[in-house]
């Protein structure tokens, strides 16, 4: 049976051989004979009960859930009722679980439906109500229609019902329009009418999820051209201007609101070089060009970019960055230190194998162990080594062991997730070294819960943020340097001996400056090049003072030699000659110096001898308590008590060393 054709006897036969029997007369159309299987064992065709209705708080919640598709349905429902008004009928539509969620119509036909129990929120599921249009085509999935004994239960034999479903951009059902009349009512072309209704809905969505999509790509890009450090200026084939990031609208001294729909040429004027790359069209690269904006001046390096369409040109893009902030970075550039294994100044044997063994820790992709005297340039190898090896393009951070206080210690490594609305989470060492270097600048003052924390890294290649519960696998390499007996620290107990094998793979020892007495010429030759670009005057020494800084027997390295050659060559300025009286620190030592009596010869108290010794000490171990203790022959104990006696700190004579970051490091 076709639309055209009306449902006559034969068809309430049928149906009355089905509900009675279980026959099913040939008369019956495939898919309404398929439905009235489903429904034989589930549906009582003669059930007078009204379909499940939601109650008005579910109806709320799924018609909010639903607003946006039933804001785009209603106009739709309301053109095709429009064709259709004054005939008996009314326009549903539901979602695709079945729930009537709008309905609009004759007074009539609406006043029947309420009757029998259809209004918003009824269910009309296949599995409810029996075979009806809606019901088919959300199970069916395709466009159906369903006349008067058509139907399953009886009641609805009053009604001729068509519909057709309706489906997302992915092909998910979403829900199914309908048509429903008085029986022999349905007009021939229902069918094609509601099938074109439901697919307006389709296109209509579709086209507003595009407009979203574009807006927030939209919104996206210019969040992404805000955040860019050059400027960049937008306009079409017109010369009016289509989008100004705020770096762009900083650098022409104007607003960025009052530059968009403006004409370009308002704001700004290209030399006669970029006027004619304009006008041809052609593309610039970097070219150093000067602006006028405001009727000033502006020196940038320009990049120019064209979008064509098919009717030429949509769009130009100019890419705006200034050349003093250019010149900046490149200075920040130009002016730090390479970090290179020539900088380690020297030809003795000691020094070359320390280079030999650098290239070949470079190379490879376990720890590695820096140790030495303060002042051997333990930090200078650290970063040389990093500077040779894969990871040279990715961060090298630092640690400063001594510069971070114990209970702060594992925060600081480890980072900490946000603890609250106020609080901002920590980003952790391990993480801001990723895919680099991490490290560990005098790692023997690492407490030993922050040495746990470094050895299970070394283990797993995870750490753990402070306040999470989630691992964080993290890519990194360590370095660590230490100028403290590591193995009778292991010993007392303040050093992990586990930690101690596993940061081992690669020991480096640094020599002191006294056993390498013939780089002495070669250092202080470096030095002295360095400080005259400082003091703008080339600096030599006197034969005698060349002497006497060869008989010193330099405790404090080649940071000492460094400061000791500062201090001469200011003193001696402006004279382009150092001599012996520039360096009074460096003069042998009367029996004055070393006598153990005061100015009117009487013996200096035991007690203040100490004191001095103590002093003496710590300037020359740069505040490390395990080597003065074994300088001292004294335990680290008594060391401590003296300096609270005389309200001193260890910290105090590591300044020199935690500040300086040059070449003796």
């Amino acid at each position: 049976m076709t639309m055209n054709q009306q449902p006559g006897e034969d068809i309430q036969q049928a149906w009355m051989a089905f509900v009675t029997n279980h026959i099913l007369l040939p008369q019956v159309r495939p898919v309404i004979a398929s439905s009235w299987e489903r429904c034989w064992a589930r549906v009582d065709p003669y059930s007078p009960h009204r379909p499940p209705h939601l109650s008005a708080e579910h109806l709320l919640s799924i018609q909010v859930n639903h607003f946006d598709l039933m804001a785009i349905a209603r106009p739709v429902m309301e053109d095709v009722y429009q064709f259709i008004e004054n005939s008996n009928s009314a326009v549903l539509f539901a979602n695709n679980v079945g729930y009537l969620l709008d309905a609009v119509g004759d007074a009539n036909i609406m006043a029947t439906l309420e009757r029998m129990g259809i209004t918003p929120g009824t269910l009309l599921a296949e599995g409810e109500i029996g075979t009806n249009g809606i019901g088919l085509s959300l199970l069916e999935r395709t466009p159906n229609f369903v006349r008067g004994f058509e139907h399953f239960r009886q009641p609805f034999h009053l009604f001729d019902c068509a519909a057709a479903p309706v489906f997302d951009t992915s092909g998910k059902l979403i829900g199914a329009l309908g048509i429903i009349t008085l029986r022999g009512h349905l007009h021939p072309h229902s069918m094609g009418m509601v099938t074109a209704a439901a697919k307006a809905i389709e296109a209509q969505r579709q086209a507003d999820q595009l407009l979203e999509e574009q807006n927030n790509q939209l919104t996206g890009l210019n969040a992404i051209l805000s955040s860019i450090q050059e400027g960049i200026v937008v306009w079409n084939g017109e010369g009016i201007i289509l989008h100004a990031n705020p770096t762009a609208a900083n650098l022409l001294r104007v607003k960025p609101d009052s530059l968009l729909g403006s004409k370009l040429d308002a704001y700004i004027r290209f030399p006669r070089s970029v006027q004619d790359a304009l006008q041809k069209q052609i593309p610039i690269t970097d070219l150093e060009v000067q602006l006028t904006a405001a009727g000033e001046p502006i020196s940038c390096l320009l990049s120019l970019q064209y979008i064509h369409g098919r009717h030429g040109l949509r769009m130009a893009i100019a890419v705006l960055r200034p050349v003093k902030t250019l010149r900046e970075y490149v200075q920040r550039q130009v002016s730090s230190p390479t970090f290179d294994l020539q900088n380690l100044i020297g030809e003795s044997p000691s020094i070359r194998r320390v280079r030999r063994m650098a290239r070949s820790a470079a190379a490879a992709r376990g720890c590695v162990l820096i140790r030495g005297e303060p002042g051997t340039g333990k930090n200078l190898l650290a970063r040389a080594i990093h500077f040779h090896s894969q990871r040279s393009q990715a961060p090298f951070v630092v640690f400063a062991c001594t510069a971070v206080p114990s209970e702060l210690a594992l925060t600081e490594l480890l980072g900490s997730e946000k603890s609250n609305l106020e609080s901002a989470p920590i980003t952790s060492k391990f993480e801001l070294a990723a895919g680099g270097t991490l490290f560990f600048q005098d790692i023997d003052q690492l407490p030993l819960e922050a040495q746990s924390v470094l050895l299970n890294f070394l283990e797993l290649g995870i750490i753990q943020k402070i306040g999470s519960r989630k691992p964080i696998e993290v890519d990194v390499r360590i370095i660590a340097s230490s100028s403290a007996p590591l193995e009778h620290l292991v010993r007392e107990g303040d050093f992990r001996a586990d930690l101690l094998y596993r940061l081992s793979s690669f020991e480096i020892v640094l020599p002191p400056l006294r056993e390498r007495k013939q780089d002495l010429d070669l250092l202080i030759e470096q030095i002295l090049q360095r400080l005259s670009k400082q003091v703008g005057h080339p600096l030599s020494l006197s034969r005698e003072t060349l002497s006497l800084l060869k008989a010193y027997h330099w405790p404090g390295n080649v940071r000492e030699l460094e400061s000791v050659l500062t201090r001469a060559a200011v003193q001696a300025s402006p004279a382009r000659l150092i001599t012996p009286a520039h360096l009074p620190q460096l003069q042998p030592m009367t029996e004055t110096d070393i006598s153990t009596a005061n100015e009117d010869g009487k013996i200096l108290p035991l007690e203040e001898l100490e004191r001095r010794a103590i002093l003496q000490a710590a300037q020359y171990c740069q505040g490390n308590v395990t080597r003065m203790s074994e300088m001292l022959g004294i335990g680290r104990t008594t060391i401590w008590r003296y300096f609270k006696q005389m309200n001193l700190s260890p910290e105090e004579f590591r300044v020199r060393e935690t500040k300086s970051m040059n070449v003796s490091n």
